[in-house]
């Protein structure tokens, strides 16, 4: 959810709407293998989580394998969840910070057909024409 890509407010709630669901979904998920491996939810690590899911993703949306295996991967798929704990690291600071790389062209501030790039600017210009 780095950015919003639709422009209206109503869409705009919608797609907060959907990132809210998914995240949960994936917590879910998170729960439920947690308490299939018995351990503790907070040490099951949301992104090798999602990174799991996406993986087994292919597998589980086979049309044509029976609920006995859709079980079993399932289960496989919790233990792949819970297979990388995460381990307690005292006295470690992990602050949250963003860093976008600046693009080399300018910002677009003009329809196409009336917009012109700035010469002079050469830094916005990957390669001067």
């Amino acid at each position: 959810m780095d950015v919003l890509r639709c422009r209206t407010p109503e869409m705009i709630r919608k797609e907060i709407l959907m990132h809210f669901i998914a995240y949960n979904c994936v917590r879910r998920l998170m729960y439920e293998a947690a308490e299939e491996a018995a351990i503790e939810v907070r040490i099951v690590s949301f992104k090798g989580s999602l990174q799991a899911l996406r993986s087994w993703a292919p597998h589980l949306n086979q049309a044509k394998i029976s609920n006995a295996e859709r079980f079993r991967l399932i289960s496989d798929l919790y233990d792949a969840m819970t297979d990388t704990p995460i381990m307690q690291r005292p006295g470690r600071s992990e602050p949250r910070c963003v860093k976008r790389r600046p693009k080399n062209y300018q910002r677009m501030t003009a329809p196409r057909h009336e917009m012109k790039v700035i010469p002079h600017r050469s830094r916005y210009c990957a390669a001067n024409p």
